[in-house]
């Protein structure tokens, strides 16, 4: 059993993206942050194709955990949380990638719904946009992208997508610089999803439209020349629909190369990038915006913050 107060792992185990988290609980409510690091291992790495996980990207992924629990060791957190997502819990052998985990680093990966994924999304970002304001918030995720809606009267709605971008990378994206056909196609994918998205949450107006995760801090990072990148410089900055039109046009011109010396894109998106700008766009034009604000924290702050609270596992490391 796991004291309320303490210092806290918490591990977000995503498609593309593993991060982690070490903060101190504080007694007042939220937490101190400590450190925090991520590593891409693209867990999901043709999945889509398999039904499975591929060996090699499993071995990645948990290599890449142990490597992120090293580094943080001096810090002597007494309890870790850990959660599988989108690549987790669709794979044909995600609870034997999960069973590994436990063998091999010591502690459970809980697998969770996307329903608990989005609403944990909304708890991380609710720390930067406020808890009260009326917001639409999605969580663009190697797999899948979650959206989540917040009325005014406090109302909770939310919607699961397929639209992952390792998935739609690796299905619509085979050029760099990308090839317009390509693009095209993936646009009206997009457009007639997220149109479907739009539908079903409603929003009533006015709402803020928010992004989270490392597709959307990347576009804010490249967009306000921010690197070394930073969590407080990127929260709640405003992405302009125009000006990632005009960014998606000039990084979709680079090869791969140019794209990996760009100094605010993380190693790693240089492929990823383009259908992640793809979803900020069409989601953009799904919910009748022009503008979009971003929160770095999400999923791991909200996986955070249900441990501190007792509501989600945590285990004695």
């Amino acid at each position: 059993m796991h004291q309320k107060y303490g210092r806290h792992a918490v591990l977000d185990i995503g498609s593309n993206t593993i991060r982690l988290l070490v903060a101190d609980a504080a007694a007042g409510g939220g937490f101190k942050e400590l450190h925090s690091a991520q590593l891409i291992t693209r867990l999901a790495q043709k999945a889509h194709e398999s039904g499975g996980l591929l060996d090699e990207a499993m071995e990645r992924t948990i290599a890449g955990v142990g490597k992120l629990i090293e580094g943080a060791a001096h810090l002597k957190p007494f309890c870790v949380t850990a959660s599988g997502t989108h690549a987790v819990r669709k794979a044909q052998n995600g609870k034997r990638f999960a069973e590994l985990f436990g063998q091999q680093l010591g502690f459970d990966l809980t697998i969770i719904p996307w329903e608990t994924e989005a609403a944990l999304s909304l708890k991380g970002a609710a720390m930067v946009v406020g808890a009260e304001t009326p917001i639409v918030l999605f969580d663009i995720g190697g797999g899948s992208t979650e959206f989540i809606c917040r009325g005014a009267d406090g109302k909770i709605h939310a919607a699961g997508t397929e639209l992952g971008v390792v998935r739609l990378t690796e299905t619509y994206i085979k050029h760099a610089p990308l090839a317009a056909e390509e693009y095209a196609r993936l646009e009206s994918y997009l457009q007639g999803e997220l149109a479907q998205v739009a539908r079903t949450l409603d929003p009533a107006r006015p709402f803020t439209l928010v992004g989270t995760a490392g597709t959307v801090t990347s576009i804010a990072a490249m967009l306000y020349n921010i690197h070394p990148f930073d969590p407080a410089k990127v929260n709640n900055k405003v992405l302009l629909a125009k000006a990632v039109r005009e960014l998606l046009r000039d990084v979709g011109n680079m090869p791969l190369e140019q794209r990996a010396k760009l100094p605010a894109l993380e190693n790693g998106r240089e492929d990823l990038i383009i259908p992640g700008i793809g979803i900020v766009l069409c989601a953009m034009e799904a919910f009748g915006v022009d503008m979009l604000t971003v929160s770095d924290a999400g999923l791991r702050e909200g996986l955070l913050l249900a441990a501190i609270e007792g509501t989600f596992p945590c285990q004695s490391l």
